[in-house]
């Protein structure tokens, strides 16, 4: 069986290095293109920021 005999896990998996990457603060040039991968890659990036985000209302309310 070939990799395109599963959409779906393709999906999955694209979505998964996508958020990975996103987490790392990284970006696959090549695979941009693919947007299974890039809402993967923005869910990540979103999740690092609402993660600083939160760090600094803490800091700012002395919760650090």
């Amino acid at each position: 069986m070939s990799a395109s005999d599963h959409p779906m896990d393709d999906a999955l998996t694209a979505y998964a290095e996508g958020r990975a990457d996103g987490l790392a603060g990284a970006r696959d040039e090549h695979r941009t293109g693919d947007p299974d991968y890039r809402t993967g890659l923005h869910d990540g990036q979103v999740a690092v920021f609402e993660n600083d985000l939160l760090a600094a209302v803490r800091k700012a309310l002395g919760e650090d």
